[in-house]
């Protein structure tokens, strides 16, 4: 007879803490901040963080597309798109904190 514990220790042994995972570190070279401009009224932190932080991060590009929910488009260093995350409900402070995070700095030229 498996006891309890002795299964749980066991099926552990192969997890992986979220601070470790390798998403977690994945850095992309810029990003596409993708929406419809005639629901931009109904999103007043992506409005703000395009109006008041877009010019800190010279990689992304506002691209307004017809009928687009509010997302991000990652990209690695051949402009490929690599990721692709809603942001409809994200507040300006948690973009501000993703886009420091996972948009590596340009080189100052």
């Amino acid at each position: 007879i498996v006891y309890f514990a002795e299964l749980v220790s066991d099926c552990l042994k192969c997890c992986a803490d979220d601070s470790e995972d390798s998403m977690s570190k994945v850095t992309y070279s810029g990003a596409i901040l993708e929406v419809c401009m005639r629901k931009l009224v109904f999103y007043p932190e992506i409005v703000g963080f395009i109006e008041e932080e877009k010019q800190n991060f010279p990689t992304l590009k506002v691209e307004y597309v017809f009928n687009s929910p509010p997302k991000l488009i990652m990209l690695d260093g051949a402009d490929e798109r690599k990721e692709t995350i809603r942001i409809d409900n994200w507040k300006r402070e948690h973009l501000l904190q993703y886009m420091r995070e996972k948009v590596k700095p340009t080189s100052a030229s």
